[in-house]
């Protein structure tokens, strides 16, 4: 894999859920309903083009059907956010930041399986922190119900990363 292919894993996807709740916000105050469902519309985004990704580029029938995963729950959670968001009024943000990065990305190479399941798991353990730490901390009745219902996608596309990560055999 090239050093482009781990910058845009590292900047596409990693970016979104390292920036998906901005810890400061949460430290101090409760996260705004806005913020927050912007947040998870964004990660979603990346992760559903990841996903694609993966099923494009994946070697293993493993990492393409985890990509398949991706895409499905990513799509059906982005509707609830945007559902969220209508109800309350909320308009998101319509750029796809990473997608030209996604485009850039090079064909895949035999360690793309290892280095995409490795990136996925931590990806979502930081995904599953940051979500636990919004719900706990909003006041908004509605948000703290879907950021509960996301935890078990997030910690089964978690799991699923470490399946492939623990059958690649060229662990370290």
């Amino acid at each position: 894999m090239t050093r482009t292919s781990i910058n845009w894993l590292k900047s596409g996807v990693l970016a979104g859920a390292l920036a998906l709740f901005g810890g400061n916000a949460l430290a101090a105050d409760a996260p705004a309903t806005a913020e927050v469902l912007n947040k998870l519309h964004a990660s979603d985004q990346k992760e559903i083009q990841a996903g694609k990704v993966a099923e494009k580029e994946g070697q293993s029938k493993q990492v393409r059907d985890y990509g398949k995963m991706l895409v499905k729950d990513h799509t059906a959670a982005d509707k609830k956010v945007t559902s969220l968001a209508k109800k309350e009024k909320i308009t998101l943000s319509t750029t796809q930041a990473g997608a030209e990065e996604m485009h850039n990305m090079p064909a895949a190479g035999p360690s793309f399986d290892d280095k995409f399941a490795r990136d996925m798991v931590d990806d979502h353990k930081k995904d599953i922190a940051e979500v636990t730490e919004a719900r706990d901390s909003t006041t908004d009745p509605q948000l703290k119900k879907l950021l509960s219902d996301v935890l078990p996608t997030l910690q089964k596309h978690e799991d699923a990363a470490q399946k492939i990560v623990d059958s690649q055999p060229s662990q370290k």
